[in-house]
């Protein structure tokens, strides 16, 4: 599995792909907002600011070139964040591969799971997020805010090399 964080160029080409992706591939699951927020995605803020932030994070996980999955965040989760993983790649640590890309890109990471998706709540838990509040959600149902910041970066797990060499022995990439 090779992970790749887009440039505002590689944005640009795969913008459209990814989208289908994040549509096909979400489960009906994604909110309104999320998917609107992606495709107004300006790709400048995929580049590091001068003070060394990010405004937003795009990340691809691939396998033998194919896309195996998809996550974005856009104000370290506040303006939006989803993760969409292909049916045929979930339960192989693709999320979680994605998810912690997105923190250390970040620093921080804030997303709503509703509780009826325990797949991802489950991911949540795992790398570290601590389930700070329950509101309604925008289709109506309960929903846990999720939030991780850099003050536990140095505490997450790290599988993303070893991920990859028990995945298919290849090398894992990060850009």
């Amino acid at each position: 599995m090779e992970l790749e964080l887009l440039t505002p160029e590689g944005w640009l080409l795969e913008q459209k792909r990814l989208i289908g992706f994040a549509i096909r591939f979400g489960d009906k699951r994604l909110a309104v907002s999320t998917i609107h927020a992606l495709r107004k995605l300006d790709g400048s803020l995929l580049k590091e600011a001068r003070n060394g932030t990010f405004g937003a994070v795009a990340v691809i996980a691939k396998h033998s070139s194919r896309i195996a999955g998809f996550g974005f965040a856009e104000d370290g989760g506040e303006g939006a964040c989803m993760v969409v993983v292909h049916p045929e790649a979930r339960s192989l640590g693709v999320g979680s591969a994605l998810v912690q890309a997105m923190i250390a890109r970040l620093g921080k990471l804030a997303c709503n799971v509703a509780t009826d998706n325990t797949a991802s709540m489950a991911l949540c838990f795992r790398l570290g997020m601590t389930a700070v509040s329950m509101h309604r959600g925008p289709t109506g149902k309960p929903t846990l805010r999720f939030e991780r910041n850099d003050a536990h970066a140095a505490d997450a797990p790290q599988p993303l090399m070893k991920l990859a060499a028990e995945l298919d022995g290849s090398k894992e990439t990060q850009q």
